[in-house]
């Protein structure tokens, strides 16, 4: 992803409300109520990818928008337009992204991933951290997260769970140390 598309970048108004007409920007983009287009992206930041068949993009798109504007998906989502190609990128598809703010809080993937499969969405479904897209991570083993077809189950590949065993590890740690120095802090008589 170049850097006018990367994710950090300030979306732009859309021009259009659907992707296939569009000829200006790569990405059309749609916010949550609480989060506005221009909210800086949060660290921990990730979101579902679906790569939408191109005669499917428009209705596809307007219900992903609708639905991140109702606020049943994620904080923000984009669709990416006719004009976003990239090398070695399947011409029949484009992305449509489903952010979400964190990606070690499951619940919160897991619900989005929930909503989107109500709304009908049935394709394989891939999640994958804003750190990684930055840092150029693409591809195979690039997934935080796999949601096969048609399935709700979130399959969890191995190095995303000692990601989060680290993450939880160094949390307990942090809460013990908290816990030790409040015991063994002078009281107040």
């Amino acid at each position: 992803m170049n850097a006018k598309t990367a994710p950090s970048a300030q979306p732009e108004p859309p021009t259009s409300t659907t992707p296939a007409p569009e000829t200006t920007d790569p990405w059309l983009w749609a916010a949550a109520p609480d989060a506005p287009l221009t909210e800086d992206d949060h660290p921990f930041s990730g979101k579902w990818i679906w790569f939408t068949p191109i005669s499917l993009l428009d209705a596809s798109w307007t219900t992903i928008r609708a639905a991140t504007q109702d606020g049943l998906l994620g904080y923000r989502s984009k669709a990416g337009t006719l004009i976003n190609t990239r090398p070695k990128s399947d011409d029949t598809r484009r992305p449509i992204c489903i952010y979400t703010r964190d990606w070690r809080d499951i619940d919160d993937v897991q619900r989005a991933l929930t909503n989107l499969r109500a709304l009908g969405t049935v394709d394989v479904l891939l999640y994958k951290t804003d750190s990684d897209t930055l840092n150029g991570r693409y591809g195979t083993g690039a997934s935080t997260f796999v949601a096969p077809a048609a399935k709700q189950k979130l399959v969890i590949p191995k190095r995303t769970r000692e990601a989060l065993e680290h993450h939880y590890a160094a949390r307990a740690q942090a809460r013990a140390a908290a816990t030790r120095r409040k015991a063994s802090a002078p009281k107040d008589t």
